[in-house]
């Protein structure tokens, strides 16, 4: 494997695009760190770090989407060049790694502080239709099948009450370190969603359900959502001879969310049966629960 170096890293679509993760130790970062780098730094006890250290380094929910590309850097070759291959080894095809000294940098690509910036982005669904979402003071907001809790996290950086459910522990704690990390509160609860009666009582502002499918939880969305509240759905839509789905049953149909959200019922505000930025076919909606008389 290749290694990068100063006269490579102008041109990499990351340095570009400013994702680039720098593992060295937090306190070498501050001192002095590639221009726009995160610090992530990958930790070790002794010797070599293990494979743990890189999945907590590094996880999913912390990176730039899997189709945008990654660069790493650090002093240490053998360190960048196994955290290229640990990524590469889970899927992330378009990441690369550098070895980079600040006695070599070119001018003004070097730069101290520990910096605010992250790698990860919110659901670009999620964040393209904002300008629709309710305001904080309209109520809580609930994050259905939070996964990593990016979305969760980014919705309370905009002043909302969240509250994020997931079955998995992992999952929770990583958007508890999120939320940790920006200086936000995420309620976490652990629930199975698939179970009836797991979903978190409302009334809801705003509930999401992104890359999650479970057909008779959205079919009672209405009975969560306060009057007037948003549901925000987004997920993987069938279509046939694509690879890298889930199985058919965990994908939408093709006109299938407007069914999910009747008419009589629901205001449509956005609809779309297209495709996320990887690729991959998909559908997503933003309807109202419609306000009834006496409610």
């Amino acid at each position: 494997m290749k290694l990068l170096s100063w006269h490579d890293v102008g041109t990499h679509p990351a340095w570009l695009a400013g994702d680039v993760a720098d593992l060295r130790p937090q306190q070498a970062h501050c001192a002095g760190h590639p221009r726009a780098a995160v610090s992530m730094p990958v930790r070790s006890e002794a010797g070599s770090p293990a494979e743990a250290a890189y999945a907590a380094a590094l996880p999913a929910a912390l990176l730039p989407p899997r189709h945008v590309p990654l660069l790493l850097v650090g002093d240490d070759p053998g360190v960048v060049a196994a955290a290229v291959r640990w990524l590469r080894d889970r899927g992330r095809e378009r990441v690369d790694g550098a070895v980079l000294h600040g006695r070599d940098a070119p001018p003004g690509d070097w730069e101290a502080g520990a910096g605010r910036r992250v790698l990860w982005r919110p659901n670009a669904f999620l964040a393209a239709h904002a300008d629709l979402l309710p305001p904080p003071d309209a109520g809580p907001v609930v994050d259905l099948g939070c996964g990593g809790g990016r979305e969760a996290v980014w919705l309370a950086q905009r002043g909302h009450a969240v509250t994020a459910v997931d079955h998995l522990p992992d999952a929770l704690a990583l958007c508890e370190r999120l939320a940790r990390d920006r200086g936000v509160e995420v309620r976490t609860l652990r629930r199975d969603l698939t179970r009836h009666g797991e979903a978190p009582a409302g009334p809801w502002a705003l509930a999401i359900a992104l890359r999650f499918l479970h057909r008779p939880l959205l079919s009672d969305l209405d009975v969560l959502l306060a009057p007037g509240g948003l549901a925000v759905v987004r997920t993987f839509r069938f279509e046939a001879g694509v690879e890298r789905l889930p199985k058919r049953r965990y994908c939408l149909e093709a006109g299938e969310l407007l069914e999910l959200f009747p008419a009589s019922r629901f205001d449509i505000l956005a609809h779309v049966e297209d495709h996320d930025p990887d690729g991959r076919p998909a559908a997503g909606l933003v309807a109202r629960l419609r306000v009834t008389r006496g409610s």
